[in-house]
Parts: C-alpha cells; sequence; structure tokens
C-alpha cells in the first residue's frame, strides 16, 4: 500500500464519524422528541426496545458487515437528498411521522456511501425494526383508535350480558346501571396491536421464514389482541379495582401479552408441523469483486454526501418553517347579528381549547325567533404545528364523547361551498353537525387534502395557517327543517367568513 492510500485509509473512516455525527446533529430534535414521546407514551414504549434489537441483529451480523464495507454507492447521495425533502414534507404536513421516517431513509443512505447495495440489503430488516419504533400518524391513529374503542366496547358488553351483568353500550361508553365504564384512547386496545405486531415482526424474523406463514401469524395477532382487551374491558366491569391505576391494572395488561404470545407460539408449532422449518442458511460474505474501492473514489463520495448534509441540512430546516399568519381581526369583533339570527357567545371549555391547540377561537349561539339554536365553532390556527396544534376532524371528538353516528356524507349549500354532515346520536336525542375547513382561501371538506395544501402553500407561500368552521343544531323534530336551518344560517356566515380568516 502506498502512502497515499494509507492517508486515504485513515482519512475515510474520518470522514465517515463526521458524517455521521453531523446527521445526528440535524435530527437529534426529532429524536430527542421520539425518544420523549416514547417515554411518556404507553401505547408506544415498546418502541424503546426495538433500537436495541437493531443493535443486536447488527452485532451478529459484524463479520459480514465488515465484507461489504467500502464499496460506496452513488445511491447514497440520493438517499440523503431524499431524506431531507422528506423532513421538509414531515415539517410543512405538521406531521411527526415523515420527519422521522425520513432519518432512516438518511440512515439508509449513509449504508450505501459505507458498503453499498449488499450492506443495506445486509442490514434491512434492523433498519426496517427502526420504523417501527415511530408512533403511527396522528390522522391514522386517530381513524383507527375510534373503530377499536367501539368495537372492544361492543364486544366487552356482550361478554358482560353473556355472565348476566346487566350493560348497555352507546358510543364508547359502557352503562352497568350504577356505574358507567368510559372507553378511552388508552383502552381501545391499539397499544396491544402495535406492541404485539412488533414483537411478531421479530419473532418471525428468528423462527420463522416461509412467507406466508409468516403473513397468517401476523394476521392472527390482531383479533387475538382485540379479543383479549375485550376480556379486559370486561373485567373492569366485574371488578371494578382493576380500571384504577396500580398493580392490578398494570398485571392485566400484561396477561393481554402473554395470552396472545401464548396463541402465537402454538399456531407457530403447528404451521412447523404441517411444514417443517429448513435450515437457515447463513448471511453470505461480500464477493471478492468487486474489490473495496480506495483513495480518491470513496472519499469523494464521502466528502459530496457531507457537504450535502452540512448545506442541505440547515436549508431543509429553514424551508420547513412557515411564519405564523395572524387573524384579520380579532375574533372579539365577530358580528352577533348575522342577517335575522342574533347570537351571543358562549362558555369555552378550557379542556377543548387545550385539545384543539388553537390559537384563537369562536363559540357562540345564534338563535332566530321560534327557531332551535345554531352553535358556531370555529378554531383557527396561524400555522398547523406537529405537536397537536393543526385542524382535524371534529367526528372522532364528537363520537369519542358518546355520540353515536346515524348518516354522515357531504353536501352543498351554494357554488364552491362544500360541507360534511353528520347525524348523531345520544341518548334519544338527534344532532346535525356541518363542518368545513377554510384554509388560505380555500373551502374544502377532506382532512388529507388539507395536508397536501399545507405542504404545497408552505413551499410555495411560506403559510400554513387555516380554520375548522363546525355547525351544530338539533335534528329534532324534522330532519328537514335542521338542514335547512344550518344551510341559511352557512349563507349568512360564508362572506363574514373572509373578514376574519387570511385568504
Amino acid at each position: 500500500m502506498t502512502d497515499k492510500d494509507k492517508v486515504f485509509s485513515r482519512l475515510i473512516p474520518i470522514t465517515t464519524a463526521v458524517l455521521a455525527l453531523a446527521i445526528l446533529w440535524f435530527y437529534w430534535p426529532v429524536l430527542a422528541k421520539l425518544f420523549v414521546h416514547l417515554a411518556e407514551d404507553e401505547d408506544y414504549s415498546f418502541g424503546l426496545l426495538l433500537p436495541l434489537v437493531s443493535g443486536y441483529i447488527v452485532y451478529l451480523k459484524l463479520p459480514q458487515i465488515r465484507s461489504y464495507l467500502w464499496r460506496p454507492s452513488w445511491l447514497g447521495p440520493v438517499f440523503i437528498g431524499l431524506g431531507f425533502a422528506l423532513y421538509v414534507v414531515g415539517e410543512l404536513g405538521a406531521d411527526l411521522y415523515v420527519p422521522r421516517v425520513s432519518f432512516v431513509i438518511v440512515m439508509a443512505g449513509l449504508l450505501f456511501l459505507m458498503g453499498g447495495w449488499g450492506l443495506v440489503r445486509l442490514l434491512l430488516f434492523p433498519l426496517f425494526l427502526l420504523i417501527l419504533m415511530f408512533p403511527l400518524p396522528g390522522l391514522l391513529t386517530k381513524q383507527l383508535t375510534l373503530p377499536l374503542q367501539l368495537i372492544s366496547s361492543r364486544l366487552a358488553t356482550a361478554m358482560l350480558q353473556l355472565v348476566g351483568i346487566p350493560a348497555f353500550c352507546q358510543g364508547n361508553i359502557i352503562d352497568l346501571g350504577v356505574r358507567q365504564m368510559q372507553m378511552v384512547e388508552a383502552c381501545s386496545g391499539l397499544r396491544y396491536i402495535l406492541a404485539l405486531l412488533a414483537l411478531g415482526v421479530i419473532f418471525c424474523y428468528f423462527f420463522q421464514r416461509r412467507l406466508w406463514k409468516i403473513l397468517l401469524l401476523l394476521l392472527v395477532l390482531i383479533p387475538s389482541a382485540i379479543v383479549a382487551n375485550a376480556f379486559r374491558v370486561m373485567g373492569m366491569g366485574l371488578w371494578p379495582a382493576l380500571q384504577q391505576p396500580g398493580f392490578w391494572h398494570a398485571f392485566s395488561g400484561w396477561l393481554i401479552f402473554v395470552f396472545c404470545l401464548g396463541i402465537l407460539g402454538s399456531i407457530n408449532w403447528i404451521l412447523n408441523k404441517i411444514q417443517p422449518l429448513s435450515p437457515i442458511p447463513p448471511d453470505p460474505l461480500a464477493p471478492p469483486d468487486p474489490a473495496p474501492r480506495r483513495g480518491l473514489a470513496i472519499e469523494s463520495y464521502l466528502v459530496i454526501a457531507l457537504a450535502l448534509v452540512c448545506l442541505g441540512g440547515p436549508l431543509a430546516i429553514r424551508v420547513a418553517r412557515a411564519p405564523a399568519v395572524e387573524l384579520h381581526q380579532s375574533f372579539d369583533r365577530f358580528p352577533l347579528e348575522l342577517g335575522p339570527w342574533h347570537g351571543q357567545l358562549a362558555y369555552i371549555d378550557p379542556e377543548m381549547v387545550k385539545a384543539t391547540k388553537s390559537d384563537a377561537h369562536l363559540n357562540a349561539e345564534f338563535r332566530q325567533p321560534g327557531q332551535p339554536p345554531v352553535s358556531l365553532w370555529i378554531a383557527y390556527y396561524e400555522t398547523q404545528k406537529k405537536a397537536g396544534g393543526f385542524v382535524h376532524s371534529p367526528k372522532l371528538c364528537l363520537t369519542g364523547g358518546g355520540w353515536t353516528q346515524l348518516n354522515t356524507g357531504i353536501g352543498r349549500i351554494g357554488k364552491d361551498m362544500p360541507i360534511n354532515y353528520m347525524v348523531i346520536e345520544q341518548m334519544g336525542n338527534r344532532t346535525l353537525v356541518y363542518y368545513w375547513y377554510v384554509q388560505r382561501g380555500r373551502w374544502f371538506t377532506n382532512e388529507y387534502l388539507n395536508k397536501l395544501y399545507m405542504v404545497l402553500d408552505g413551499l410555495t407561500r411560506r403559510r400554513t395557517d387555516g380554520a375548522l368552521v363546525r355547525l351544530i343544531t338539533p335534528a329534532e323534530p324534522n330532519m328537514e327543517e335542521a338542514k335547512k336551518r344550518l344551510d341559511a344560517f352557512a349563507l349568512q356566515l360564508a362572506p363574514v367568513l373572509p373578514n376574519f380568516i387570511p385568504n
């Protein structure tokens, strides 16, 4: 080896270490918030173990890793750039999940630089485990949590009735006569499904190799967790002590894991009896050709990547920050006379404000003589943020509060003015709800479009502000009259909104 090669052989690990530290510095805020989230959220605390499992698998593969080193690929800088682009998208879309996934993509780019596609393929499963540790996006979690709450509530109610306990289920509330149990998000069973799926994936990695068996085992875990969670809720109905935080509450949760992992192991044993496992082939060493690249070839790859991180990282952070846009005027000046409607400000529950994390809000009740009232709620966000401060559908909040959805859909009150409508019921009382989103001059009904426009407007207009508008009126005694009432009020409201919400 020449003196020049010796110099390069020393510089390459140093440059790689500096590049890894630069990536860690860029993602440190994302990773720090992630670990705080995992430590504080019982639903995802299992995620703290997954990096340790990934590290153990990497340790087992060290001989193969060494044989793949210093075969860089041009895909390294491409993946790092793609990761930064996803980071910007996630920040502008007020999403926590996408910036975290972008970290894994950047890490894949680093592996491409160190050993090419061979090294990435070797460590693909440890990288995948890192993705499993990330809490799901808020929109997806809400879509999954509510149905699971309702399923668990209904199953637990049916189980209580089977053993002779009078129980009645309405929404996510189980009425036992002498007391009520509310199926909160933490009891939906989602935490068990996610944790068990992660454990199931690890189990299959070590003990199963047939794809059809793996898919079957993972699919079985989902209904197993739902049924086990319903048994736990049933137990809370029979023994109230299980509902209180403490040993028995935690112990009943652990029983779900024991039950589901027992089912997983039993089915895996049966499947292996049907089709025995074949011997595990050893991980192959890297082929002798192509030879590891030396000197300027690999150093140039690393320098390009380091420049991309040092220049592109700060640029991505700057692009991803949209400044706040205030209301044209405060909601304190909102008119309480809208055509024939006369309004008054209503009490705002601090918990509601805390849940919405809005920057400005209006809660008022409007009436016409001889007609039921119309409740108006507007939540405005100067810039929609990842930490919960973004527009989201009231559908899940209302249903989670014990209301039962009877009908939902999309209607229209005028040209370019679509609305979401819901007919909900609680204790025999029916209510009609209209809601829509007003985002930077747009009026639309789709929550996912809100995310898309946030990213586009964040990139092109440096704005992510927006508002939710919700109208509620009693649907009794006549649903058609209630619909006409909200249509008429919304038409009076529409021309007033641009005086407050920026276009």
